[in-house]
């Protein structure tokens, strides 16, 4: 990453002289519809191909987009192609494709992975492509520590605010003998309260869920409990902005957590093989009483019919003796654009109805927490009780880009080995821990001594 910053048209011109030289180039344009020219064959219509990740976003997207294409399309003589990929296998289907040059126009590009797209240069700047009101709007999750933003130019315009909260069963909670207005704030609290529910739900109900075979459990389920109390920590491995070195030996407390709440048989069965799917449907039940989720679940919630479900929040815990200084959240939902366009306008269009306030509208309708106050604001987010207690708040801070998401690190990366200390009593949790941040500091350094990364992306 080049620190002066990446001006538009510098990054194309880099980019076009990757692809000349056949090392890493960006992904071919993909909008070109039947006709191979940017239009559909019949040179009336140009279509422009938008991927997505499937779930209860992808829904309302998809309804929306159906009537944008019948309308306002019908008007620019543009044909949204929208197409909802696997949830659990969306990153490795949109590396795939753009690794083999057949990525989409646009694409839901989740801000984990944008660093590395930006860096093989597949994706574009979207300054002076797409209006500056569009950026204006998402102004305050596109400073320079985040993850949409790299060289100083935005790669990425988030749709959503992804805040998490400890959900909870306030029903499973009374009968347990728990006051579901008083949510466990710590550790200690997260066990004591999960042994109840567990042991009042004889064998039906559990206290808790860890879906650790899910792509999101590092991200969304041990991250956060860390950061919480941690301000100056970044996910996936743990770096620590002010010394400038990974930290991940701060993972114990959770892991340790995590350990137990397995080990006794507390959490929710078959952690090992559980995915947010079918822990989502479990909650749904009834059968779970906490589960550390973002926003994204009210929508969720509603598609399955849980409308009934006595449904409450809590803080993220943290450790025993730390103090919650913030809730890290994820801006979510980011779109970006193939670094080799062709028909610039057409897309912008395209991205412009995706980002805007209709769809902004379309997504609070559709019980999903939306970027903008005004949709916030609307009659069907303020009467949304569940959507509002996902609000965000001052406590609410997006995380910061994170080295981890571009560092070549030898052996297991992050999720594998701490997914493996919580499901495996036998590994000893510090000096496993020690290693792992050893080996993404070297990864780290190396990286800069190559050029690879930029250190000053990621300061305090």
């Amino acid at each position: 990453m080049a620190s002066e910053g990446l001006t538009r048209r510098m990054f194309l011109e880099r980019a076009a002289a990757a692809a000349a030289l056949g090392v890493g180039g960006p992904a071919l344009l993909s909008n070109c519809g039947d006709g191979g020219d940017g239009t559909s064959g019949d040179g009336d219509t140009r279509t422009v191909v938008v991927w997505d990740r499937a779930g209860a976003e992808a829904t309302a997207r998809q309804e929306f987009l159906t009537a944008w294409n019948q309308s306002q399309g019908a008007e620019l003589g543009i044909t949204v192609r929208y197409e909802p990929q696997a949830t659990e296998k969306y990153e490795e289907i949109v590396r795939t494709a753009f690794q083999t040059q057949r990525g989409p126009d646009i694409f839901h590009g989740p801000s984990s992975i944008l660093g590395q797209f930006a860096t093989a240069g597949w994706i574009q700047p979207l300054r002076g492509l797409i209006g500056d009101d569009v950026l204006a709007n998402a102004d305050a999750y596109l400073q320079d520590s985040s993850e949409l933003v790299w060289g100083g130019e935005p790669f990425g315009v988030p749709t959503t605010t992804f805040t998490i909260r400890m959900c909870l069963n306030r029903g499973l909670f009374q009968a347990a003998g728990l006051d579901p207005d008083d949510p466990p704030a710590t550790f200690s609290g997260v066990l004591d309260a999960a042994r109840a529910i567990t042991a009042a739900g004889g064998g039906e109900s559990f206290g808790i869920a860890l879906p650790t075979a899910w792509v999101g459990f590092l991200a969304w389920i041990v991250d956060p409990p860390v950061l919480a109390s941690n301000p100056g920590l970044t996910q996936l491995g743990l770096f620590d902005l002010g010394s400038g070195e990974f930290a991940s030996e701060r993972y114990q407390p959770v892991v340790e957590l995590y350990r137990t709440l397995v080990q006794e048989e507390i959490a929710f069965p078959g952690a090992e093989t559980l995915n947010s799917d079918t822990v989502l449907g479990a909650f749904a039940e009834g059968r779970i009483g906490m589960y550390l989720a973002s926003g994204s679940i009210v929508g969720a919630m509603q598609s399955l019919g849980a409308q009934q479900l006595d449904f409450g929040v809590g803080p993220i815990p943290v450790a025993d003796g730390e103090t919650l200084q913030q809730s890290p959240m994820n801006a979510g939902f980011p779109y970006s654009v193939s670094s080799t366009i062709d028909d610039e306008e057409s897309v912008a269009a395209v991205f412009e109805a995706l980002v805007g306030a209709d769809m902004q509208q379309a997504l609070a309708d559709g019980g999903v927490p939306p970027l903008s106050a005004e949709a916030w604001d609307s009659g069907s987010a303020a009467g949304n009780e569940r959507l509002q207690l996902f609000r965000p708040d001052d406590l609410d801070t997006q995380w910061p880009k994170k080295p981890g998401s571009l560092v070549a690190v030898e052996g297991e990366d992050a999720t594998t080995t701490v997914t493996k200390l919580v499901l495996d009593p036998s590994l000893d949790v510090g000096s496993t821990l020690a290693d792992l941040s050893e080996r993404y500091q070297r990864a780290f350094e190396t990286g800069v001594e190559n050029g690879e990364i930029d250190p000053d992306e990621f300061r305090a």
